[in-house]
């Protein structure tokens, strides 16, 4: 199952399996059997997948359906800087408010 999610998480990040294989200093052959399934990161590589995307290893492994973190991430890439600074004054507003309560 690691393959399949691993897939999807790095190209929501934008990378190929060439630009991962950089980032992570292994051969492009090792990305793809990992996303075929052939083979598996070590344990080292898991942890330096999950810090590089933001992910929970439980997510990754597929031992979670949702990695809420990963979503709201997901989430917050639809949103132009301009409107990320706006939704930032909201929710300063929304504490405000609570604490003037």
């Amino acid at each position: 199952m690691i393959g399949e999610i691993l897939a999807e998480v790095r190209k929501d990040h934008g990378d190929t399996q060439e630009s991962l294989a950089k980032k992570l200093h292994v051969t492009v052959s090792a990305v793809r059997t990992w996303e075929q399934e052939k083979s598996s990161p070590s344990q080292e590589m898991l942890v330096t997948i999950c810090q590089l995307y933001n992910v929970s290893a439980d997510y990754l492994l597929g031992l979670s359906n949702v990695d809420p973190s990963y979503v709201q991430q997901r989430r917050l890439t639809r949103f132009s800087d301009q409107e990320l600074d706006e939704i930032k004054l909201f929710e300063e507003f929304l504490l405000w408010k609570k604490n003037k309560a």
